[in-house]
């Protein structure tokens, strides 16, 4: 670690001081008190640049002594979540997102807010606007840059790094992109585009987006993913109208509001060493989502890291939890970029299956083959058709199944695999939706990465044909694997079916295949 400033330069006027001492009674008399060590200083009014108030809590880092500064991190809550105040705070077995005790623990100053809109911050949430959770973000540097313990690369420039989950993580990615002053960030399951995330291929995530939009604080587990219990602004109240009432589409207005919010450009204009934390079995944001924001900070030349582990917006249902490397991967990244350490931070993409292994490379894996599968039957679309759980895919009674060839001997799937789909229905609403995934029938039809993904479909009766990729998971496969491709009518992670119909499907599907690659101890 960097040392804290003032060390040296008091241990010299120490010395000097000793070898002049005068008596202790006369030290007694005339040493002034010294001064009194740092303290925790919780619900702290920061004005934004419109005036306002976003409730801020600074805890210097343990064992900071009065005079002493030390780098700072800013840890960012989940949506509608206030930013945490109880110092303890450890590492989110759940969500995968370190805590305020470890990095203080490690000697660092933590800061968390109440984002704009939420918990005693005024304002209304836009959803992590640029303009607004941005510039209250920019508030917050300058708030810090003044705190006596804060050590700083410049006046008004503090050393500073980010970390925090979901909503907490794409406050990383708007503020590291406007704000050069950020040093380091270690975004956790965040996402690349809302419109990709909550609305793929124009299918609402209905049970995602039930959350999001409820009124009311959300409590238990899932609150420790979304809590929605502030005011949202008028753009994103519209969305989750359109979102959540029949026909469940979003407007041309909505979806322009969500992709202006985080364009390729934010990505690419990102200089500040980035460690991405992406859940395997995140249903909200998913692997493809971390995967896009990775290719694009990498394709300007900043430094970036993949860490991925099983958790995130979803449960880890293969039993097998990964959160125990972030605590250390996160550390060592600011330890490096923060405190200027020689520290490794290990390969440049790190990758898990569903057995808990996780493997090394330096970059994302490329495909060296592919297994494969096909199948064909016809399926009734209706309303009444509704398979899975509110966030969590699960094995379909009623599907069109394509079985996939198992491999001789073990196999690591890791990507996108491609659906081809051929398709014949009449319908009078044309445009409706099917899903598709992969399920492992060896493991209690286990579905791989927790993923569905929606596929588009017209029925005019025309026989159509479509390729898509499904979300990406990261799949061992043995010989014992019987893995199983599903095309189902519905599943209630998203919105359910509007059309009534009977259809023909030929479904056939390739999943990815890497190379042999190292288990990471």
């Amino acid at each position: 670690m960097r040392k804290l400033s003032g060390l040296l330069v008091a241990g010299a006027v120490a010395a000097v001081s000793f070898l002049a001492a005068p008596p202790a009674s006369a030290l007694a008399e005339q040493a002034p008190a010294a001064p009194p060590a740092p303290k925790v200083r919780t619900d702290v009014v920061v004005p934004s640049f419109d005036g306002t108030p976003i409730h801020t809590n600074f805890f210097p880092a343990l064992g900071l002594q009065a005079g002493e500064k030390a780098p700072t991190v800013m840890v960012g809550p989940g949506f509608g979540l206030p930013g945490s105040r109880i110092p303890s705070t450890g590492t989110s077995t759940l969500i995968g997102s370190i805590g305020i005790a470890p990095l203080r623990e490690a000697g660092y100053n933590v800061v968390t807010w109440d984002p704009r809109g939420f918990g005693l911050s005024g304002g209304e949430a836009y959803v992590n606007n640029p303009a607004y959770e941005g510039r209250d973000g920019q508030a917050l540097i300058d708030f810090i840059a003044e705190q006596p313990e804060a050590e700083l690369d410049a006046p008004g420039d503090p050393v500073l790094g980010m970390a925090g989950a979901s909503y907490g993580g794409g406050i990383q990615f708007v503020l590291a992109s406007q704000d050069k002053r950020v040093d380091a960030i270690a975004p956790t399951i965040a996402w690349n585009n809302l419109t990709t995330s909550l609305y793929k291929a124009d299918a609402f995530k209905s049970g995602w987006g039930t959350l999001l939009c409820l009124e009311g604080t959300v409590t238990g587990q899932l609150g420790e993913l979304v809590g929605n219990s502030g005011a949202l602004a008028a753009p994103v109240r519209k969305a989750c109208r359109e979102g959540m009432r029949y026909p469940n589409t979003l407007s041309p207005e909505s979806l322009a509001y969500f992709e202006s919010l985080t364009p390729q450009s934010m990505f690419t204009s990102i200089t500040a060493p980035t460690l991405i934390i992406q859940g395997t079995v995140d249903t909200l944001f998913t692997l493809d989502e971390a995967t896009r924001n990775y290719n694009l900070i990498k394709s300007t030349g900043t430094e970036v890291k993949m860490l991925q582990f099983c958790g995130g917006h979803g449960l880890c249902s293969s039993g097998v939890a990964g959160p125990d490397r972030i605590t250390g991967a996160v550390l060592d990244w600011f330890s490096k970029h923060l405190d200027g350490n020689d520290v490794s931070t290990g390969p440049g993409f790190e990758f898990i299956d569903q057995l808990g292994t996780t493997r090394a490379a330096e970059g994302y894996p490329a495909p060296v083959g592919a297994l494969t599968g096909s199948g064909k039957g016809t399926l009734l679309l209706s309303p009444a058709a509704v398979s899975g759980g509110v966030i969590a895919a699960a094995w379909a009674p009623v599907a069109v199944n394509a079985p996939v060839t198992a491999p001789a001997a073990a196999t690591q799937v890791f990507g996108a695999p491609q659906l081809t789909l051929t398709y014949r229905g009449t319908s009078r609403t044309p445009d409706t939706h099917v899903y598709a995934q992969i399920i492992d029938k060896s493991r209690s039809s286990l579905v791989a990465g927790n993923q569905v993904t929606p596929v588009p479909l017209i029925l005019d009766g025309t026989e159509r044909t479509i390729t898509v990729p499904l979300e990406e998971i990261s799949y061992l496969v043995t010989p014992q694997s019987r893995l199983v491709l599903q095309v189902t009518p519905s599943s209630s992670v998203y919105t359910s079916p509007k059309v009534t119909a009977l259809t023909s499907f030929t479904a056939s599907v390739s999943l990815p295949v890497i190379g042999n690659y190292p288990v990471v101890q």
